[in-house]
């Protein structure tokens, strides 16, 4: 079985590309769900967090598909270092985070102190968030090349 650049073999890229198509027809549907809410006047949450917890809740459910289907990775020939990775990615995504907190901030919004108000946890669920990724990743590498040493 021939392996593509990504490292994932055939039917894992099959399985990836139908999660990535129903998870985009979902978060259609949900978005379509809420600005129709918003038209009736039901506003369950206010404008910008609404889009990003339902963006939040359909991201996760894909990430989470695709590692219960064996194909978020394929298996890796060439030793890595995963700590580092996550150490990396944890700095990154925390400075995502302050980033768009401070360009929130600048921004006139309306209702700007309520964006104060989530600074913290934005941050702290970015970075729990970047961490859990990694540490599933690096667990899956692992579990999959000791699988495949094994045959």
């Amino acid at each position: 079985m021939k392996m593509n650049n990504n490292s994932l073999d055939e039917m894992q890229q099959n399985r990836r590309n139908e999660i990535g198509n129903q998870a985009f027809l979902m978060l259609m549907y949900m978005l379509i769900a809420d600005a129709g809410l918003y038209g009736f006047g039901f506003r369950w949450v206010s404008y910008p967090a609404n889009i990003m917890i339902i963006l939040s809740v359909c991201s996760g459910i894909y990430v989470v598909r695709l590692i219960s289907n064996n194909a978020y990775v394929g298996p890796s020939k060439e030793k890595e270092r995963p700590l580092a990775k996550t150490i990396f990615l944890v700095i990154a995504s925390i400075a995502i985070a302050s980033l768009m907190l401070v360009l929130l901030n600048v921004a006139d919004f309306s209702e700007s102190s309520s964006i104060n108000e989530i600074a913290a946890p934005i941050l702290f669920l970015v970075a729990a968030i970047a961490l859990a990724i990694s540490g599933i990743v690096a667990f899956i590498k692992k579990q999959q090349n000791k699988n495949d040493r094994v045959e």
